[in-house]
């Protein structure tokens, strides 16, 4: 109580010192503390002190009372240290640590936001944890209880990002904080502290993944269920635990056993992908490399061909196939490419009731992304009426020189109204990057993997594909100038995507009248056609000779928009200050390609 009393003494006295010593005399809040200190002066000498201090502030003269306020400051603050505490009523608990390498040389300043980020709700947290992980804050003790905290963050991405990323920088350093916060019966942060133990000490840490696989709680014990596959003495209690009752323990215990590898572990792998858990099974499978599995499934897999051939249980038969199939993923050996030929060589099975199969085992021929499975893809060209030409397709642009692959596809473009022919054009618009592609994304790459044969422009050009010709017209060419130049003079419209497109093209192909006919579409267009410009329309204007900087501020001049007519006027300036003669095929341009020079001349 008495303390108390000394603390609201020592913030009526803070107040004092900010109003004024020359407020002091006669306070009224220390004119009503005063009788209890002469009162607990009676038993307390150093309150009766107090007392008498607080009486000559009150009465000193305007002239002495700062001296007698700042008497008594140090009177309370002399007490109130004496006061002072050290001892705690917790239990003492001895310090784990480690061989230290950290040191807290940063100042707090510098670390709060970092731990503020950690600690707090809100946006932009995740940017402020990247700038501080590149400055390296994250090396200092005083970081290391809220970096393993955050693995609680609701924000997934932070939390992965502390894990994946920056707790592995901290290294065993962590491993107190990791140890002290960890709790078994935890969710997901916990799991998350679990493994990144187990990655620090490995060697060490079964005792407690044991503990975890038993007590924890379901998100704990599937973290620690799917460590336990390191530790191929463990395979009896992974087996045991792929029988649980819980979905998400079972597909732990599956995970585990796919890294064992062992007989045992197999067979259980192959069971599960026959049961109820084949949902669960597959990805273990895939993950999984001993080569008898995967000979097994294959088996499993022809098994159910010839009853599907046979019309047996069609319907279940073609959904196991379909599991059989995607478990196979990422099996890069010649016994999955043998099947697989053997797969879609079957005419019974080629049919209706079985499509997405299909779909299912020509994208693993083309993912497998071996040389017998390509060629194989190409034979499947004119098959089934041509109804794996797509795939074909892919498989032959891998393979074939773009001589070749012209040749073998080019006559099933004669109708583009044709099932074939839509496949063929929708395979060109996924493996060309469209002008966006280039545009949008900075880290696009400038080099095309892919070389094709000039023909195909022309072919377009006849299909009226207007937008892949674009794509294609790498190289100037008299006939598609002409078609694109058409194309322009017969939308007149600015605004268009596909028109600034064309003009983009045009420009790169030093094509003469390009300005001519870039001003023409704007000034056709009218005066209120504009409200704002994207990155392509800005850059295609910049491009200008200076020849049309008049003109241009000209149409600038009867724009309704303020805006836009203030940065047209820019834009007519920047022109007019270009050289007269401006050698547009200067060394810096060449051999970038028509995506490197888009990319180049982007605002």
């Amino acid at each position: 109580m008495s303390i108390d009393l000394l603390f609201e003494v020592q913030q009526d006295v803070r107040r004092l010192f900010i109003a004024g010593s020359g407020m002091a005399s006669g306070d009224l809040r220390l004119q009503k503390v005063l009788p209890q200190l002469q009162k607990l002066g009676e038993s307390a000498p150093v309150f009766n002190r107090m007392a008498q201090a607080v009486s000559q502030v009150l009465e000193a003269e305007t002239s002495g009372s700062a001296a007698k306020l700042l008497e008594l400051g140090t009177l309370l603050s002399s007490v109130l240290y004496t006061q002072g505490k050290t001892e705690t009523k917790e239990t003492l608990q001895p310090v784990e640590g480690s061989d230290a390498k950290l040191k807290t040389l940063i100042p707090y300043r510098k670390l709060q936001p970092f731990i503020e980020a950690l600690t707090q709700k809100g946006q932009g947290r995740m940017e402020q944890l990247r700038q501080g992980f590149e400055e390296e804050l994250f090396r200092d003790f005083r970081v290391i209880p809220a970096v393993v905290s955050a693995l609680d963050d609701s924000y997934a991405e932070i939390p992965d990002f502390l894990q994946m990323k920056l707790l592995p920088q901290i290294g065993v350093e962590a491993l107190p904080a990791l140890q002290q916060q960890l709790k078994l019966g935890g969710g997901k942060g916990d799991a998350r502290r679990l493994e990144l133990i187990h990655g620090l000490q490995p060697a060490s840490s079964l005792d407690l993944l044991l503990q975890a696989a038993v007590k924890g709680s379901t998100e704990v014990r599937s973290a620690a269920i799917q460590l336990l596959g390191d530790y191929p003495e463990q395979e009896e209690f992974l087996l045991e635990q792929a029988e649980d009752k819980k979905k998400d323990i079972r597909r732990a215990a599956l995970m585990a056993l796919s890294r064992l590898g062992t007989e045992q572990a197999i067979a259980r792998l192959y069971q599960a992908l026959c049961s109820k858990d084949q949902d669960i099974a597959i990805e273990p499978i895939q993950l999984c490399k001993a080569n008898a599995l995967t000979i097994s499934i294959i088996s499993h897999a022809e098994d159910l061909l010839e009853q599907i051939k046979r019309h047996q249980q069609v319907e279940a038969n073609t959904q196991q196939l379909m599991a059989d199939i995607r478990s196979m993923q990422g099996k890069r050996v010649p016994e999955v490419v043998e099947f697989l030929e053997k797969l879609l060589s079957t005419p019974e099975f080629i049919s209706a009731d079985t499509e997405s199969v299909q779909e299912e085992a020509l994208q693993l021929l083309l993912d497998l992304d071996l040389p017998e499975a390509d060629h194989f893809a190409v034979t499947l060209h004119e098959a089934y009426n041509r109804k794996f030409i797509a795939y074909s397709f892919r498989a032959a642009v891998k393979i074939l020189s773009p001589e070749d692959v012209y040749e073998r596809f080019c006559y099933d473009l004669k109708d583009k109204k044709q099932l074939a022919a839509k496949e063929i054009l929708r395979v060109l618009d996924e493996l060309t990057p469209s002008i966006e592609y280039f545009i949008y994304d900075s880290s696009a790459n400038i080099v095309d993997s892919i070389q094709w044969d000039p023909r195909w422009g022309h072919l377009l050009v006849k299909l009226d594909e207007e937008e892949l010709v674009c794509r294609f017209a790498q190289e100037p060419d008299p006939k598609i100038i002409d078609y694109l130049v058409k194309k322009c003079q017969d939308r007149q419209n600015f605004n268009f995507d596909k028109t600034t497109h064309i003009l983009l093209v045009l420009f790169n192909h030093r094509y003469p009248d390009a300005p001519e006919l870039l001003m023409t579409i704007l000034e056709k267009g009218g005066t209120k056609q504009f409200y704002y410009l994207d990155r392509v329309q800005l850059a295609l204007l910049h491009m200008l000779p200076r020849p049309y900087a008049d003109r241009l501020r000209q149409f600038a001049e009867g724009l309704s928009y303020q805006g836009m007519k203030t940065q047209l006027l820019e834009i007519a300036e920047s022109i007019e200050a270009k050289p007269e003669q401006q050698d547009i095929s200067d060394q810096e341009e060449k051999g970038q390609g028509l995506w490197g020079w888009i990319k180049s001349k982007m605002l």
